[in-house]
């Protein structure tokens, strides 16, 4: 999996990412055992409030093609690739900033432009729910 573009390597063993791990169960690539995904998801769900949302986000992107690579620590950015560029090819281009459930406030997009600037990645933006994403791309902005 990590040649595939999935995983971190940390002192020597390579480690999925909980939303890695719920994705490759969802294309069937890996298998929990019976009442294990639950446990996984009711899990996630208490560590991280917005893990649904972030799964739906990450599903979404996948299936466009492009790689995705969500921070280790937190699920609040995700890096995304060109589509058909792997990890070990090229930087990523953009970054996904979550926030779900709202719009984003002209405070927050003011803090997530400076994430990006200082990534130098283009930046969107995914809110709304698990059923309904919407994404805005910030492309200029202007002082």
């Amino acid at each position: 999996f990590f040649e595939a573009g999935f995983g971190f390597e940390e002192q020597g063993s390579y480690l999925l990412h909980p939303l890695e791990a719920a994705y490759l169960h969802k294309i069937g690539k890996t298998v929990f055992a019976k009442g294990a995904l639950l446990d996984f998801v009711s899990l996630q769900k208490k560590r991280d409030r917005a893990f649904p949302f972030a799964f739906a986000v990450y599903l979404r992107i996948r299936t466009t093609g492009r790689l995705v690579r969500p921070y280790m620590k937190k699920t609040n950015f995700f890096r995304v690739y060109a589509p058909g560029v792997g990890r070990e090819d090229s930087r990523p281009s953009q970054l996904v900033c979550l926030l779900p459930g709202r719009a984003p406030s002209p405070k927050s997009l003011e803090a997530q432009i400076k994430v990006a600037h200082l990534a130098r990645l283009e930046l969107i933006i995914a809110c709304g729910t698990e059923k309904e994403i919407k994404f805005y791309k910030v492309s200029v902005f202007n002082f």
